[in-house]
């Protein structure tokens, strides 16, 4: 059988296209070595998992240490049943026994009955291995309450006696950080950071995206596997595009590879267009998982006033730290940015899908007779129907103009087009560049804040507009107020501004 890209669980490299990351193994064996208890976090579906299953068979392999991996997963359903939780947990544990080779170790079931189970379990393996216990814990955010608790406090118990009556090192992999924990116990009637439970914790190390060799790598195996090639520079646009996150590349290369043009020799960046599209459409679950973050009032006050071009930097470094553990911001941009243009992408369409499903149409409409984009024609058409919808509150206010107008377009140009969104942060603006039949168009959206609220959009869009290199845009001036069917303050101007041509939409 062929291997294929991974767009679902771990690895298994039999079957799929695997990379090699040794910037993110290198540190972990270093803090192995130094007997360290850690925390190995990363966004959803970024390789955390593979990677430690990857090391811990490398270990066992060369036959230092006896090194176990586990998920407890299934102890979320516990939550702060103790006794439960400590059962589920050690019958991973007794399943490990048999993956591992390590059947000489007393039976996990022994302490089924003990709320002390986890760590007198390990206490009696570490007493009967010949080798040092590595530990690898997967999941371990998954588990809630007293539950959660519960098992870093056995774990923080045991630590003084590693190696030789605890394990030497354990890892606690999951997509946040320790520190990001927060646990209600009902029993003392407080709320808990993980790091007070497990003050023990040596360093919280972060698995990264792939580089871009890493995705030149992925590449190549599909490459030497089907024959079929990338053009050059293509490589490159997909790692633009995503900056390396592993299951956006994989995602892509599965779309462009296997569903859409399998039997093509060469693929295009037209061939990369069409698959971005189809992996959006698609709304797959790690897609929609962004979408949900939303719901998170810790996201939500960050990622809606990005779309308005707020500055998000007041907000407190906590909460930023979060939303980069959960993949959401780049983790190593000097500025506050969202993760990926990918990204960039989704959350706008995700936010509006409901809306544009319910925008009815003929797409004919706004093209001109040789099919290319009458873009004053459809700003036109926007403000009948802000008009009609404007008075809702979409998300938050201080967005409502920005989204509406985003489903606007998104629905209008799916049929041939793209839309590319630049979040201003600081500048309180949004910038929108379509593009349709090799033409460019572009569009701002600012809202009233004063007088001075038309001469910064007329800066602000002709810088943009050079940037571009056209000579004319659109500025979108929206009140805060929104405004009735009938008001008068709907209307258009032209005006000349720094040798542009903008048409300045007040609405």
């Amino acid at each position: 059988m062929k291997k294929f890209f991974n767009t679902a669980g771990a690895n298994q490299p039999d079957i799929h296209y695997t990379v090699s990351r040794p910037i993110g193994t290198t540190p972990i064996l270093e803090l192995l070595e130094q007997r360290k208890y850690f925390t190995h976090h990363a966004p959803r579906q970024s390789g955390k998992t593979t990677l430690l299953r990857e090391i811990c068979r490398q270990l066992n392999e060369e036959g230092k240490y006896l090194a176990i991996h586990i998920t407890v997963e299934s102890a979320q359903s516990a939550k702060d049943d103790v006794l439960e939780a400590n059962q589920i947990i050690l019958r991973r544990l007794d399943l490990a026994r048999s993956l591992y080779s390590a059947s000489h170790l007393p039976t996990a079931f022994d302490f089924f009955s003990d709320k002390s189970g986890v760590q007198s379990c390990l206490e009696s393996w570490s007493k009967a291995s010949e080798k040092p216990i590595v530990l690898m814990i997967d999941e371990i955010d998954s588990m809630a309450g007293e539950s959660l608790i519960a098992l870093l406090r056995q774990l923080r118990a045991g630590y003084d006696q590693r190696p030789h009556a605890f394990p030497q090192s354990i890892i606690l992999n999951g997509v946040r950080d320790l520190k990001d924990y927060r646990i209600y116990s009902q029993k003392e009637d407080i709320w808990l950071t993980g790091g007070s439970c497990f003050n023990i914790k040596a360093e919280s190390v972060r698995l990264g995206n792939f580089t871009l060799e890493n995705v030149q790598d992925l590449f190549l195996q599909h490459e030497a596997e089907y024959g079929q090639k990338l053009a050059p520079g293509l490589v490159e646009k997909i790692f633009e595009l995503t900056q390396g996150q592993p299951w956006l590349c994989n995602a892509l290369g599965e779309q462009m590879c296997h569903k859409l043009f399998p039997k093509e020799q060469i693929l295009s960046e037209q061939h990369l267009f069409e698959a971005k599209e189809a992996l959006i459409l698609s709304r797959a679950t790690h897609i929609d998982q962004l979408y949900y973050r939303l719901e998170d009032p810790r996201i939500r006050q960050i990622v809606i006033p990005m779309l308005a071009g707020e500055d998000v930097s007041k907000f407190p470094q906590e909460d930023l730290e979060y939303a980069t553990d959960l993949g959401l911001l780049h983790p190593e941009s000097k500025n506050i940015q969202i993760a990926n243009p990918l990204y960039k992408e989704i959350l706008p369409r995700e936010m509006t899908y409901a809306l544009q499903r319910g925008m009815a149409f003929e797409p004919h409409w706004y093209l001109n007779s040789n099919k290319t984009l009458n873009y004053k024609k459809l700003m036109d058409g926007f403000v009948s129907f802000w008009r009609e919808h404007g008075q809702i509150e979409f998300y938050a206010l201080e967005v409502t103009p920005h989204t509406l107008f985003m489903a606007w377009l998104q629905r209008l140009v799916n049929g041939g087009g793209t839309i590319h969104r630049e979040y201003a942060l600081g500048r309180k603006r949004l910038d929108i560049l379509v593009e349709f039949a090799g033409e460019k168009f572009v569009s701002e959206i600012k809202l009233y804040r004063g007088e001075k609220t038309l001469s910064d959009g007329l800066d602000q869009i002709c810088e943009y507009l050079n940037q571009i290199g056209l000579s004319e845009g659109y500025l979108m001036i929206f009140q805060k107020n929104l405004a009735t069917d009938e008001d008068s303050r709907y209307r258009v101007e032209t005006v000349e501004h720094q040798g542009k041509r903008v048409f300045v939409y007040w609405l």
